[in-house]
C-alpha cells in the first residue's frame, strides 16, 4: 500500500484526503478484496489524526461500497470490478444486451435522501445518549406506547414554534419512523374509511401501507399548486393523504389558499386529511408556509412530522399529531400498539432538543444543503449542458432531471447503474401510467459530497450521451 499523505494546509479537508487516498488504492487493486483496512485507533495514531477523522472516511467508503464491515471490529476491502469509465451497454431496438447491473457497487447513490456525512455532530449525540444511561431507572421498562412525555413535550414546542401547529402533547403518538405510523394510523381509519385518495405521483410506500390494509387507492393527479381540487372531489373519496409544504417527487408546494380550499373539502364531506410534512425543513429562501395543520380549525387534519431529514435516519424517531376523535379510538386501543422507537434515544432527543440543539443543527443543513445546491445544479447544467432540464426549485434535497433521450427513464437509471451511480425514475412514483414525454428522473445531492459532483455528473454523461 502506497504511503498515506495528508496536507492539513489543502482546501479539503483530512478526511476527504484519507477517503480519496483509499479509493485510489482499492480502484487500482493494490488493495484486493477482503484485504482488512487499519483500525480506526491505529490509523488515528500513526496518522497524528483524530478517531472522528478515520471513521468518516471509513463510512464515505462504506456508504460507496468500496468497504464493509460485518463484525464491526475491522473493516474489509470489497470485490472491485472496475467501472472508472467503461464501454456504454448496448441498447437495440428496445431491449438492452451485454449490461450487468452492479447495484453491489455503488459509488453515488442519487436515489438517496440520506444526509452528508458532515451534517451531524456525532459526538455531541453520544453525550446526549451517555447521559441517558446515567438514569438506568428510565430503561428497564417498555416505555410509554405513545411515546417519552418529555420528547413529546418538546415535539409541541417544536411544531409550534417551526410550523405554527398548536396541539397538547396528549395528542403526539411518536413512533419508529412515518411507515410504522402509518400502521396505527390505517387501524385506527379502517372503521370509518373504505378508500383513500393520493397524490399522482406521490410516495409510493405510503400507498402500499394503506393498500395492505385492504383500502382501496385512488390516484389524484398534481397541479403545479399541489392536488387537483376538482379530480379529488370527482374521486368520491373523503379521506386523502398529500405532501403541501414540499410534494415527493415533484417539489411543488402547495399556496394558503388551496389549503384552504381543501380543508373547506374536508368539512363539506365530513372527511379527513392527512399531512406528511416531508422536507418541510428545508426551504432556502423565505419563511416556510404555515403547515396545513396549523390552519385546520375542524380538527380534520392528522398531521406527520419526521427528524430524518434532520438527524441520522438510522436514529429512526417520527412523530403523528391525532385529531380528538381518532385519540379516543388510539385510547382505547393503546394496549394495542407498543413502542418501536429506542426509550434511550427518545430521551437523548428531548434533552438535544430542549438545549436548542435541533434549531442549530436545522440551520446549520439549511446552510450546508444550500450551498451544495448551487454547487450540484451548476455542475449539472456545465456537464450536461443542454441535453436536460432542471427542475429548480427554492426548496428540498432533490431536483428533477429531464433527459434529452429517446430511450426510457428505466433504460438511462440501468445505463447509470452500470457506471456506478443509482438514480430513480419518477415514473416509478405513479400508480398508473406516466404521462411524460421525455424522461424525468430524480437525482438528490444531499448525501454525496460536493467534491464528488463533478466526477458523479461526468459518470451520468458518459453513461447516457458518449
Amino acid at each position: 500500500m502506497e504511503l498515506i499523505m495528508l496536507d492539513a494546509k489543502r482546501k479539503d479537508p483530512l478526511y476527504m484526503q484519507l477517503y480519496q487516498h483509499f479509493r485510489k488504492e482499492i480502484e487500482q487493486n493494490r488493495l484486493p478484496e477482503g484485504v482488512k483496512l487499519p483500525s480506526i485507533r491505529g490509523l488515528s495514531g500513526s496518522l497524528s489524526v483524530s478517531k472522528i477523522t478515520v471513521e468518516k472516511a471509513y463510512q464515505q467508503l462504506m456508504s460507496e461500497g468500496y468497504i464493509q464491515n460485518n463484525n464491526r471490529s475491522r473493516y474489509i476491502v470489497n470485490k472491485f470490478e472496475g467501472i472508472a469509465v467503461p464501454a456504454a451497454p448496448v441498447y437495440k431496438a428496445g431491449r438492452q444486451t451485454g449490461l450487468k447491473r452492479r447495484s453491489d457497487l455503488v459509488l453515488f447513490d442519487f436515489s438517496s435522501g440520506e444526509m452528508d456525512i458532515d451534517g451531524f455532530d456525532f459526538p455531541l449525540w453520544k453525550r446526549y445518549i451517555n447521559k441517558v444511561f446515567a438514569n438506568k431507572s428510565r430503561l428497564v421498562g417498555y416505555g410509554s406506547s405513545s411515546g417519552e412525555a418529555e420528547l413529546r413535550q418538546e415535539i409541541v414546542k417544536y411544531i409550534h414554534n417551526s410550523r405554527g401547529v398548536n396541539v397538547d402533547q396528549g395528542q403526539i403518538i411518536v413512533g419508529a419512523g412515518i411507515q410504522t405510523l402509518l400502521h396505527t394510523l390505517c387501524s385506527l381509519l379502517k372503521l370509518n374509511y373504505h378508500s383513500i385518495a393520493f397524490e399522482e405521483p406521490g410516495f409510493k410506500h405510503g400507498r402500499q401501507i394503506f393498500s395492505d390494509h385492504s383500502f382501496h387507492i385512488l390516484p389524484v393527479k398534481m397541479n403545479k399548486d399541489g392536488i387537483d381540487m376538482e379530480k379529488l372531489a370527482q374521486s368520491g373519496a373523503r379521506l386523502v393523504y398529500v405532501s403541501p409544504s414540499h410534494q415527493f417527487p415533484t417539489g411543488y408546494i402547495m399556496p394558503v389558499g388551496k389549503r384552504n380550499r381543501l380543508l373547506s373539502w374536508s368539512e363539506q364531506v365530513n372527511g379527513m386529511i392527512i399531512e406528511d410534512d416531508y422536507d418541510s425543513e428545508f426551504r432556502y429562501f423565505g419563511r416556510p408556509i404555515p403547515a396545513l395543520k396549523a390552519l385546520d380549525t375542524g380538527d380534520n387534519v392528522v398531521y406527520l412530522g419526521s427528524f430524518s431529514k434532520i438527524i441520522p435516519p438510522s436514529i429512526r424517531i417520527s412523530y403523528m399529531v391525532l385529531p380528538e376523535r381518532l385519540m379516543e379510538v388510539y385510547r382505547k386501543n393503546s394496549h394495542f400498539y407498543n413502542q418501536a422507537a429506542s426509550t434511550v434515544e427518545q430521551l437523548a432527543l428531548a434533552r438535544y432538543m430542549e438545549d436548542g440543539h435541533l434549531e442549530r443543527q436545522i440551520r446549520r443543513l439549511r446552510k450546508l444543503y444550500h450551498e451544495k445546491k448551487q454547487l450540484f445544479f451548476a455542475a449539472l447544467k456545465n456537464i450536461l449542458g443542454n441535453r436536460v432540464a432542471v427542475n429548480e426549485s427554492d426548496a428540498g434535497l432533490h431536483t428533477l432531471l429531464t433527459v434529452k433521450s429517446d430511450l426510457t427513464a428505466q433504460e438511462l437509471a440501468d445505463r447509470a447503474l452500470a457506471r456506478g451511480c443509482r438514480i430513480a425514475p419518477v415514473r416509478d412514483y405513479y400508480l398508473e401510467s406516466s404521462p411524460e414525454k421525455l424522461p424525468q428522473l430524480i437525482l438528490y445531492f444531499s448525501k454525496i459530497p460536493a467534491p464528488d459532483f463533478t466526477r458523479a455528473i461526468h459518470l451520468l454523461k458518459a453513461a447516457w450521451f458518449d
